[in-house]
């Protein structure tokens, strides 16, 4: 029946289910913690009217490029190069805010941009090389692209520690409107989100991995 209680076989032997809807109790009976995290800030300060985004800020961090609580690191940088500092010498960005107590987002940053399609711009990022950090790069998909849009400057790509202006940047993304597209990021334009042939060649500058954290180390 729906509220039957069954004491199954679980972490501690003891774990209560009620029917359809399971909710699973530690030995100490605590709930199981949920999972998820409020999104970042745009980085959109200035107000239009109440109730918009520049009046409410809506989302985590104090704002775009400052964390409401510390790094690994002791502070509220919200990037930081590998090494926790601002030097960025390998041009790895970290992205703390995509820290969840034992992973990290790190951004690949190319001095100098190529011109590339879609599959060599992938092609590109799974062969990166940088430092120590031998493998595990790739081309960033849309949301990630997105998360590091500075949607509170007209240039939305041209903040420190990312300095690219009026360049457009493949996505690992493909359009399901159209499979031979992808999506397109478009710096400093009136429609930064676009669908974009594959075959075309376009900017590349930006390549990302997840780094594993032990204290202030990543790996």
């Amino acid at each position: 029946m729906a509220n039957d209680i069954g004491w199954g076989e679980g972490a501690c032997n003891n774990d209560i289910s009620w029917g359809i809807a399971q909710e699973y109790f530690s030995c100490s009976g605590e709930g199981v913690a949920p999972v998820g995290a409020t999104l970042i800030k745009t980085g959109q300060t200035t107000s239009y009217r109440t109730g918009d985004d520049g009046d409410l800020e809506a989302g985590r961090a104090t704002d775009f490029t400052t964390l409401a609580s510390n790094n690994p690191w002791g502070n509220t940088n919200r990037f930081t190069d590998e090494l926790g500092g601002s030097t960025y010498t390998n041009r790895i960005r970290i992205d703390w805010s995509t820290y969840n107590g034992s992973t990290v987002l790190g951004y690949y940053q190319l001095a100098s941009p190529l011109s590339y399609t879609w599959n060599q711009a992938i092609d590109w990022a799974l062969a990166l090389s940088v430092g120590t950090f031998t493998n595990g790069w790739r081309l960033p998909n849309l949301n990630e692209l997105m998360n590091i849009m500075n949607w509170g400057i007209a240039q939305n790509l041209n903040y420190a520690p990312f300095s690219f202006l009026n360049l457009s940047h493949f996505t690992s993304t493909t359009s399901q409107r159209s499979t031979t597209t992808a999506f397109l990021i478009i710096a400093n334009s009136d429609s930064p989100i676009v669908e974009f042939a594959k075959a075309t060649a376009r900017t590349t500058v930006f390549a990302v991995r997840t780094f594993t954290v032990t204290g202030t180390t990543l790996t």
